[in-house]
């Protein structure tokens, strides 16, 4: 899938869709925690016209008791998976990005000596090239303590970064399209809980941030309940799966589930719907079962009661042939 490309593990803490997430191998907030450096923001938006430049701020903080050198170094990354994990990337001569902007990037200074809980500024500039594309671009600014690695749990021993994602979008006729790839949920369950999967990919030019939801209804209508989307961000051309539990126990007949999202500048909606039944048919045996032997000792109970009542066949004869004999007696007196 990545042709030419030195692939380089980093840690960083980004938020709105990345928040800390372990890029693969060990948590951020524990790189984080190892380094005691943090990046402010961990997010930087700029909007830049082709040919123009754009200066914004951002802060490094050390956050240890000890003293830290830091070099600051801008890269370009990529995302893999579906799971919006982006990774650092570094060209072998032809790689080609087209949403890559580290060559667009320059920070000042690109080393730092911060003392503990000393925060510094850096000046961060995009010089847009005449030519660049309408829609985003992405790069990371790396911050590393020199000298200072992380131990992996097999043992070997990993560089660790913290840093900033930038995401940098060119006004101009921008693509935007999104496709549901995915949407399913086991079609029969017994009970819940019921889990649902969906993926989700980004066919635009720039990265997209759907928000919406999974809403759930029962056969007659009725809403059941309505599972908010995680906001996350989509890059361009990949994928985002999202998960979703409804957590109910007890549940029963078919119900419809709906998969909707709006994303981009002017609401462009994706969705998607399935079917699912949920029959606890093991409850409704034992329901079954003891309803029967219920009717079933009833009758038993009420044939016990009419054998026993005087008005029973065998009592009205006796009383007949009683009541023949008095007459018979009297007659022959």
């Amino acid at each position: 899938m990545i042709k030419n490309i030195q692939i380089k593990i980093l840690f960083v803490g980004f938020s709105l869709g990345f928040s800390l997430l372990d890029l693969g191998f060990a948590r951020s907030a524990n790189a984080q925690a190892f380094l005691g450096v943090s990046a402010i923001p961990p997010r930087l938006e700029i909007s830049v016209e082709p040919g123009k430049t754009v200066t914004k701020e951002i802060k490094v903080r050390n956050e240890s008791s000890t003293e830290k050198i830091i070099s600051t170094q801008v890269k370009d990354f990529v995302v893999v998976d579906d799971l919006g994990t982006p990774i650092q990337v570094e060209s072998t001569g032809d790689f080609s990005n087209r949403w890559a902007a580290s060559s667009w990037i320059q920070v000042s200074a690109a080393s730092l000596k911060l003392k503990p809980g000393e925060t510094k500024t850096l000046m961060v500039t995009v010089i847009a090239p005449e030519d660049a594309l309408p829609g985003g671009h992405y790069a990371i600014i790396l911050h590393s303590p020199q000298n200072e690695t992380a131990l992996y749990e097999t043992g070997s021993l990993i560089e660790t970064n913290v840093g900033t994602l930038v995401y940098v979008t060119i006004p101009g006729d921008i693509k935007e399209s999104a496709m549901i790839k995915d949407f399913s949920t086991p079609q029969f369950s017994e009970y819940g809980p019921i889990d649902f999967h969906a993926t989700v990919t980004n066919l635009s030019d720039i990265h997209i941030t759907p928000v919406g939801q999974i809403a759930i209804t029962n056969s007659l209508g009725f809403k059941t309940a309505t599972l908010p989307l995680e906001t996350v961000n989509i890059f361009p051309y990949t994928s985002r799966e999202y998960r979703q539990t409804l957590n109910r126990k007890l549940m029963l007949g078919r119900f419809k589930a709906q998969f909707v999202a709006a994303y981009g500048t002017t609401g462009q909606l994706v969705n998607a719907t399935l079917f699912f039944w949920v029959i606890p048919w093991r409850l409704i045996l034992t329901v079954v079962a003891i309803l029967l032997i219920i009717i079933l000792i009833a009758k038993l109970n009420r044939k016990s009661k009419i054998d026993k009542s005087p008005d029973s066949p065998k009592v009205e004869e006796l009383e007949k042939e009683l009541s023949a004999l008095k007459k018979k007696y009297r007659d022959q007196k």
